[in-house]
């Protein structure tokens, strides 16, 4: 039997050889950028929300049943995820409306402030 900490560095040892293999470069990372470079229209896309059910797997050994009682659940619980992720991207959406009429407010006061 695997002691819990011989387990964590095991794993901890398989991610680090994963990680070095590249297998983790496309999993929807977004890379540290400047805060210059980031749009009001890049900040637009990233609150609209809408997850990609086909990461929806599961990774164990025989995982496919798994894998199909989890996609019958989503099929299921659709309509309340829907709600869900409807109500997070209208918040997302108005958060970005106020802080561009929070900017729009603060250049025109620094405008003003020039003059």
């Amino acid at each position: 039997m695997t002691e819990p900490e011989e387990a964590l560095m095991r794993a901890r040892a398989a991610a680090a050889q994963m990680r070095a293999a590249g297998a983790y470069a496309d999993e929807g990372t977004i890379d540290p950028e400047p805060s210059d470079s980031i749009t009001l229209a890049k900040l637009y896309e990233w609150a609209l929300i809408e997850p990609d059910l086909r990461d929806v797997r599961s990774t164990r050994r025989y995982g496919a049943p798994m894998t199909a009682l989890k996609h019958g659940l989503l099929r299921l619980l659709g309509q309340y995820h829907s709600a869900l992720i409807a109500e997070q991207t209208r918040f997302n959406v108005n958060l970005l409306v106020h802080l561009k009429r929070l900017e729009d407010r603060i250049e025109a006061l620094e405008r003003r402030a020039e003059k």
